[in-house]
C-alpha cells in the first residue's frame, strides 16, 4: 500500500564536522531560541542551526534556508549523486539495557489520512503544524524525517540485516552515547525487494505527525499557486518493524503553568467531583528522586485511570483515580473512538484541560508544557515556572496500533517514541529535480 522510493540522500562530511556528535541532535520543537541556542554553542554546523527560526516576532526561516544552501554550496553537506535507501542502526541505553533499532529511510509518496495507507494515532497542535510548514516553505527541503512504523513480516528485518553485515558509510556517537550507523542501499535488486515489501501494508504514524501535517498542507498550497515540485508529494521516512525491540513507547506528561481564572483551591474542589484521591507522602530530602521513583511505579497500576499529579511547589504527590467514567464520557471527542476513548491520557485531557480548565486549543498550546521528562516537569513545578503536573501511564505499543486500525485519534502529544531519529543525520532536497529518476 505505502508507495516508497529511493532518493539522493543529504548528509554531513563527517570529517569537515569534526563528527557525528557535532551535528545531530534532538528532532523535538526547540521551544526557545535560548535554548536552541545552547544547543548550538560551540558546534558552528549542528543541525539545530538550519531550524532555528530567524529572530524576531512570526515565524519565518530565512536565515535557516541561506544556511542549508551555503553548507550545500561549501561541501559542509554532500549530496549523494545515486539514489538509495538508507538503513539505520541505532544503538542506546535504555531501562539498564543496551538495545539496538534498525530502520530504513525512504522517500515516501503522501496520501491523505482517508486513503488508510497512512495511519496516525494521534491529534496535532495547529501552532506546531504551521510552524513546520513555514519551514518547509523556507528550506524546501526535509530536514528530519516523519517515523513510521510496519508489520513485519521478517523481510524488511532480513534485508536490514543483510546490508548491516557491510562496513557503514557513516558512525558516530550522539550526545546521549548512543552509536549510529547509516549504510545506503544501491543495490537494485534490494531496492525492489524492499519496495515490494513495503508496498503490500500500511505504514503506522509514530512520531512526526506535525511534519506529515505540514508536507500535506505545503503540497496542497503549491497545488493551489500552480507550481509544479514533484518532489513535494513525497517526504522523507523512516520505518522500523513494529517487531524491533528498539521501538520503545513512552508517555508525555501534563505540566499546567497556568490556572487561567481558577485557584488551586478551586481546582483540587472540582478533581474531587471526579477522582477518588489520596495524597503520598514524599521525604524531606531526594524529593526529586521519589517524584521519578513514583511515577516509574505508576507503569504498573493496575486499576483503571489512575494519575499522579504533582502539587503546587512540589509540596505533595497525589494518586488520582478517576470515580466513573460515564462521568465524563460526554467529553470525549467524537474522533477518539471505541479504543482511545478509554484511554487514561484522553479521559486526563477532557477532564482536566477541557471540562475542568476550561481551555481551548489554543489555551492548551500556550499553558500547557508536553514533556516526558519526569525530573524537568518536577523542576518547573518546584521553581514555580508552572503551577502543577499530571503525569500519566505509558499506552502499551499494541493499544496504539489497535487505535490507529480503527481510525480514532489520541490526544496531541500522547505518546513519546524513544529514542528520536535524530535530525541531522540524513535530509532530503525538495528541489532535486535529479530524484525522480531513481
Amino acid at each position: 500500500m505505502a508507495n516508497v522510493r529511493p532518493f539522493r540522500g543529504i548528509t554531513f562530511d563527517i570529517a569537515r564536522v569534526g563528527g557525528l556528535s557535532e551535528v545531530i541532535g534532538p528532532p523535538e520543537d526547540i521551544p526557545s531560541h535560548e535554548q536552541a541556542a545552547a544547543i548550538v554553542a560551540g558546534r558552528p554546523y549542528h543541525a539545530v542551526r538550519l531550524e532555528m527560526s530567524d529572530p524576531g516576532p512570526g515565524e519565518c526561516f530565512h536565515g535557516a534556508s541561506r544556511r542549508f544552501r551555503e553548507w550545500l554550496r561549501d561541501g559542509i553537506l554532500q549530496q549523494r549523486t545515486a539514489s538509495a535507501f538508507y538503513v539505520h542502526e541505532h544503538e542506546f541505553d535504555f531501562g539498564g539495557r543496551r538495545l539496538r533499532r534498525r530502520g530504513v529511510f525512504t522517500a515516501l509518496e503522501l496520501s491523505d489520512y482517508a486513503e488508510r495507507i497512512i495511519l496516525p494515532h494521534e491529534n496535532t497542535m495547529p501552532h506546531n503544524v504551521e510552524i513546520r510548514t513555514e519551514l518547509l516553505r523556507d528550506v524546501r527541503a526535509n530536514l528530519s524525517a516523519v517515523y513510521t512504523l510496519v508489520d513485519d513480516d521478517g523481510s524488511l528485518s532480513a534485508t536490514l540485516n543483510a546490508l548491516s553485515m557491510t562496513p557503514p558509510d557513516i558512525e558516530g556517537l550522539d550526545d546521549t552515547g548512543g552509536f549510529h550507523r547509516l549504510w545506503a542501499m544501491t543495490n537494485p535488486s534490494s531496492i525492489r525487494n524492499l519496495r515490494d515489501a513495503l508496498a503490500r501494508r500500511p505504514l503506522y504514524m509514530a512520531d512526526g505527525h506535525h511534519r506529515y501535517a505540514a508536507a500535506l498542507n505545503y503540497r496542497k498550497e503549491l497545488d493551489q499557486q500552480g507550481f509544479d515540485n514533484p518532489q513535494a508529494d513525497w517526504t522523507l521516512a523512516y520505518i522500523a518493524g513494529v517487531q524491533d525491540e528498539g521501538v520503545q513507547v513512552l508517555p508525555i506528561h501534563r505540566v499546567v503553568k497556568s490556572l487561567g481564572h481558577y485557584s488551586w483551591d478551586d481546582l483540587r474542589l472540582e478533581l474531587d467531583d471526579y477522582f477518588d484521591i489520596q495524597p503520598i507522602v514524599l521525604p524531606v530530602e531526594n524529593v526529586r528522586d521519589e517524584v521519578a521513583r513514583a511515577v516509574d511505579q505508576l507503569a504498573n497500576e493496575t486499576d483503571d485511570l489512575t494519575y499522579l499529579i504533582l502539587e503546587p511547589e512540589g509540596r505533595r504527590l497525589l494518586r488520582a483515580r478517576l470515580r466513573d467514567w460515564n462521568s465524563v464520557a460526554g467529553c470525549i471527542p467524537a474522533d477518539a473512538g471505541p479504543t482511545a476513548s478509554h484511554l487514561d491520557v484522553t479521559v486526563l485531557d477532557c477532564v482536566l484541560l477541557y471540562k475542568t480548565l476550561d481551555f481551548d486549543q489554543h489555551q492548551t498550546e500556550q499553558h500547557v508544557e508536553f514533556t516526558q521528562d519526569i525530573e524537568a516537569a518536577y523542576d518547573m513545578v518546584r521553581s514555580g515556572e508552572a503551577v502543577f503536573a499530571a503525569f500519566v501511564r505509558p499506552t502499551p505499543l499494541s493499544t496504539l496500533l489497535a487505535v490507529a486500525r480503527s481510525g480514532g485519534r489520541m490526544p496531541q502529544k500522547s505518546t513519546y517514541f524513544y529514542p528520536k531519529i535524530p535530525i541531522g543525520l540524513l535530509m532530503r532536497d525538495l528541489l532535486d529535480e535529479a530524484e525522480s529518476e531513481g
